[in-house]
């Protein structure tokens, strides 16, 4: 799908005013900058700051990548084990996390500060988790198992970004493997513990 050049422009605007709230923030503190300054620095008014976004919070956040169409097509579609699937599916969504690393970084400093953004995080993972139940469940033919499988999912991501953040030298992909990891050990022992 091609975007048109105004939603090209809208798409930079915001990202532009989300690189200058990050920066803020991290420089200050999120919760000592004000929406007057995050516009001025974006050379922007305040009016054209919240036709973008509600406050602070959410443009700190901005919007994040959500999982492409043509991925998700694939793991609907898929004839390799589910494992096998879901595991391409993360690798495909960490390439594109990986393009903005620094941002990314930036996001974590707000997330460990400030509740309110992470709870516009948490409303954008609840709606992946949807998503993604959705789309599963044409593969495993039951929605509890589908949400049950999004959820660990969404939690493998939650868990790359903290190895990711928090580990020395270790890329998206390599903190993506050790959850990957550690999910499947995980659903191992359950198998195991309910005979």
């Amino acid at each position: 799908m091609t975007l048109s050049l105004r939603e090209r422009r809208r798409q930079e605007t915001a990202r532009a005013i989300q690189l200058v709230t990050l920066q803020l923030a991290v420089q200050h503190g999120l919760e000592n900058v004000t929406t007057e300054e995050i516009a001025a620095s974006a050379g922007i008014s305040t009016r054209t700051f919240f036709n973008y976004f509600t406050n602070k919070e959410a443009a700190a956040i901005g919007a994040p990548p959500a999982f492409r169409e043509k991925d998700k097509e694939a793991l609907r579609e898929g004839t390799g084990s589910l494992a096998k699937d879901l595991k391409v599916f993360l690798d495909r969504h960490m390439e594109i996390l990986a393009e903005d690393e620094p941002i990314l970084e930036m996001i974590g400093t707000v997330l460990r500060s400030n509740e309110r953004a992470r709870g516009i995080l948490e409303g954008f993972l609840n709606q992946e988790r949807r998503e993604l139940t959705e789309c599963l469940c044409s593969r495993v033919n039951d929605r509890q198992t589908a949400a049950a499988l999004a959820c660990m999912t969404i939690d493998a991501i939650t868990e790359t970004i903290y190895l990711w953040e928090h580990e020395d030298n270790l890329t998206l992909g390599a903190a993506l493997d050790a959850a990957w990891k550690g999910m499947i050990t995980a659903a191992h022992l359950l198998v195991i513990s309910s005979d």
